[in-house]
């Protein structure tokens, strides 16, 4: 290589590198921050000190901060707000104890943070007292409550899947209902009571779709009759011309309306504001007591006393294969001239027909179509009036003389004429009012006639429901069932 110069230094000049030489010893500056000798070895027990002196760079030497001391002197106690004590004068008792300041002019002035401290008030400061004598121990955090993991959410196929279920359910217990007398259905909702819940909860999704409440037109009649006063005794007045403007029956001037069969007792509910005004007690009877206005009862055994009711209420309540003991129970505990109100589907009634009639959907009592001209079978009355005279078909229409001759043989009369007392306007439902008015022929109310003088006492004998004309009463109504889908 040849020389350049200015840049070339002479053999001479140059030194030979010494094994061990620190050259940032002799320039005086520190190249690398201080750590670990090599030769310390990594324990169990020097991981968590060697990790915070190398890696997060603290000082293992430092003395550690009293973060209680620094609490109190951030709340203004008394030992950290002590200043030394310079031996020129005294400090004031006033000053210890508000741990204020002395001013140039000898004014004693409370800092704010003593101010603010004060300000809280005495329960505030004897916490913060108690904090202080505490010495260096940490206040508990209270732990945050666990709450409950949301239900996640269903998709629409399980939404749609849960709403079967219900209604399946809603279903099976209406069968239930109808189909076996109300002694069973009082024991199984006694062992099971939130089976009744959930048939109510299938029974309110039903009356969502109906295009009219029974109990509605129940609360309009109790409110409009509820307002007309009844007439003095003793003075003559004009008899009301129709049942929609007479008064309610009342015994002592209050009416005592039983709603039997009641639900979760929404016209209790709903009458409950204004039966001062109105003077009207309203009590409410089913199988379970959902709600504190309703007494769990069977409605075929009521826990009431003779003549003690003014209004018995029906209200798609003639559920159990032995409705007609609810009809001679609501007999005994009306009074005299009481009302009975029935509100039942229509379905739960036969068609106009007679009572020996061939069922259309019967196939054991279907009859053979027998041509015209070939003799045969002569065809029903009502058909041959329809299609030949051109009277009006009602055939398919709602028959509910069954049911009123039933009632009827119990003491029940219709209240006013046929037309007002059974309402049959309605597309799903038959409202029929009667009045207790008559002597019971049949049932457990009906009296044997008194024996006549000087002759051997006579008894009428007793029909069983099988004898009488060959009908069975308890089948007049027909269990309304769904359909299985």
């Amino acid at each position: 290589m040849f020389a350049v110069p200015g840049w070339s230094v002479s053999a001479g000049s140059l030194k030979a590198e010494t094994v061990g030489s620190n050259d940032g010893a002799a320039s005086g500056k520190k190249r690398k921050r201080p750590g670990r000798p090599r030769d310390e070895a990594v324990t169990t027990d020097n991981v968590t000190q060697l990790y915070e002196t190398v890696v997060e760079g603290k000082n293992p030497n430092a003395p550690n901060k009293d973060k209680s001391a620094k609490r109190q002197r951030k709340n203004g106690t008394a030992e950290d707000a002590q200043p030394k004590d310079n031996g020129d004068r005294k400090r004031p008792a006033e000053q210890q104890q508000s741990g204020g300041k002395i001013s140039k002019d000898g004014k004693n002035k409370k800092s704010k943070k003593t101010q603010k401290h004060e300000k809280h008030g005495a329960q505030n400061g004897n916490e913060e007292s108690q904090e202080a004598a505490a010495g260096a121990e940490e206040p508990k955090v209270a732990a945050p409550a666990k709450q409950l993991p949301a239900q996640p959410k269903l998709t629409p196929l399980q939404a749609a899947m849960r709403e079967k279920l219900v209604s399946a359910r809603f279903r099976h217990l209406n069968e239930t209902l109808y189909t076996k007398p109300s002694e069973e259905s009082f024991s199984l909702f006694q062992d099971s009571p939130e089976m009744f819940d959930e048939y109510h909860e299938g029974f309110r999704r039903q009356v969502k779709v109906w295009p009219e409440n029974p109990v509605d037109s129940f609360l309009q009649d109790i409110r409009s009759r509820g307002k007309i006063r009844q007439p003095f005794k003793g003075k003559p007045g004009a008899r009301p011309s129709s049942l929609a403007t007479s008064p309610l029956p009342r015994t002592g001037g209050t009416c005592t309306i039983a709603d039997l069969g009641c639900g979760d007792a929404a016209l209790a509910q709903s009458l409950q504001a204004d039966q001062g005004k109105m003077r009207i007690n309203v009590q409410s009877y089913d199988l379970q007591s959902p709600h504190a206005l309703v007494t769990k009862a069977d409605i075929a055994n009521l826990p009431l006393e003779d003549g003690a009711v003014n209004v018995a209420i029906f209200c798609l309540a003639l559920m159990g294969t032995n409705w007609i003991d609810f009809v001679e129970e609501a007999f005994r505990v009306l009074h005299w001239k009481g009302e009975l109100w029935v509100a039942e589907i229509k379905s739960r009634f036969g068609p106009v027909r007679g009572k020996h009639a061939p069922v259309e959907h019967s196939v054991g009592n279907r009859k053979k179509v027998v041509k015209k001209g070939k003799g045969g079978d002569a065809a029903d009355p009502m058909d041959l009036a329809v299609e030949v005279d051109g009277a009006e078909d009602n055939r398919r229409a709602t028959d509910v003389s069954a049911f009123v001759d039933a009632l009827q043989k119990r003491g029940f009369v219709l209240s006013g004429e046929r037309s007002e007392a059974i309402d049959l306007s309605n597309k799903m439902f038959v409202k029929m009012r009667f009045t207790k008015g008559a002597t019971p022929t049949k049932g457990r109310a009906a009296q044997a006639p008194e024996p006549g003088r000087g002759r051997k006492p006579t008894y009428t004998t007793k029909l069983t429901e099988e004898e009488d004309n060959g009908v069975n009463e308890s089948t007049i109504l027909k269990p309304c069932v769904y359909k299985i889908r």
